[in-house]
């Protein structure tokens, strides 16, 4: 289906979902395929990835034209659609929500298809009066067919409590799907998008507060003492981290209060400078480019490490002279 690709589209995708092989090049649905693809109002003109865009092509389709939505395999869109949710860097909500209405609609109409071929079973039943006495399950081979007539005659009711471990299938060769397998992964790429979702926006935050405290920093102390803890703290991290050995913030806010000590601090002021003081100057040296700064684990109880960008420097202007090279800026620039 090469006139399909041309329109940003998957013709395997659109393949697999109407039953057949991905290498498979024809099929009886081709030339309204091409013509829905074209319509600049289609619903697949809203989405952007290739994936999207032809399953919204299949389902379009079945929407707008009197077709059986058995020829739908809603088990391959449940498998492309997980597995799309599972490996994305970021999760389209509007676009899931998009595909997830229109594989509802599919499904929604497989159901009425079931019990519009059930009322027509029961009208041919009642114009032939000979079969009356024989009972309508000899008529039929379709075990799934079956089944949905004794749940919707009532002869399956006790059968009912079972009825989401049931399987529905499109055909013998497609691979049977519950429904309950169906509404649980929808459910899962729903909470695995919430996540993602609230993941970001604890990035956001913790960005913007890290932003605020060196906006915020020059008030605190003048610019000469900030600078000097600056280099203090570059200090501490290279006496600690030998060779460029990542370092834990707590151990250079320690080595910060043991100097303060040294210099006539009481406790309580050393423990003030060793906690601000060493904070405040690892984001500058992280902003700078001295250094790099990460955290693990959960973010109220996790470890904070820092790790020297220059271990092979000599002193602090030397790697400052190496990030000037490196950004192409000036020392001035790097101080900034």
């Amino acid at each position: 289906m090469d006139l399909l690709d041309t329109h940003h589209l998957r013709s395997d995708i659109v393949n697999r979902l109407l039953g057949g092989e991905e290498d498979e090049q024809t099929t009886p649905f081709l030339d309204r395929l091409v013509e829905i693809a074209e319509m600049e109002n289609g619903e697949h003109q809203m989405l952007v990835d290739p994936i999207d865009r032809s399953i919204a092509l299949v389902f379009q389709l079945f929407e707008t034209e009197s077709l059986d939505p058995w020829d739908v395999d809603l088990s391959t869109f449940i498998d492309l659609f997980s597995e799309r949710i599972k490996t994305a860097d970021n999760i389209d909500l509007p676009s899931c929500g998009r595909l997830i209405r229109m594989a509802w609609s599919i499904l929604h109409a497989q159901t009425f298809s079931l019990i519009d071929r059930h009322e027509r079973w029961e009208e041919d039943l009642l114009e032939d009066d000979w079969t009356m006495d024989i009972g309508w399950e000899s008529e039929l081979n379709d075990d799934e067919y079956s089944f949905s007539v004794n749940v919707l005659t009532g002869q399956a009711r006790d059968a009912l409590p079972n009825l989401f471990e049931g399987r529905i299938r499109r055909t013998t060769e497609s691979r049977p799907i519950t429904l309950t397998e169906m509404l649980f992964s929808l459910k899962g790429a729903h909470d695995d998008a919430r996540e993602r979702q609230l993941r970001e926006q604890a990035r956001v935050r913790h960005q913007a507060e890290v932003a605020e405290a060196m906006a915020n920093v020059s008030s605190r102390i003048h610019r000469e003492n900030l600078e000097e803890d600056i280099k203090r703290c570059w200090l501490a991290m290279r006496d600690i981290g030998r060779n460029g050995a990542p370092v834990e913030l707590d151990a250079i806010r320690e080595y910060l209060m043991a100097l303060a000590i040294e210099e006539g601090a009481n406790d309580e002021e050393a423990a003030i400078e060793g906690e601000i003081s060493g904070f405040v100057a690892s984001l500058f040296l992280t902003h700078r480019g001295f250094a790099e700064i990460w955290q693990m684990g959960e973010a109220s109880e996790g470890r904070i490490f820092i790790k020297d960008r220059w271990p092979s420097s000599s002193s602090y202007d030397d790697a400052s002279l190496q990030i000037a090279e490196e950004r192409g800026i000036s020392l001035a620039e790097v101080e900034a």
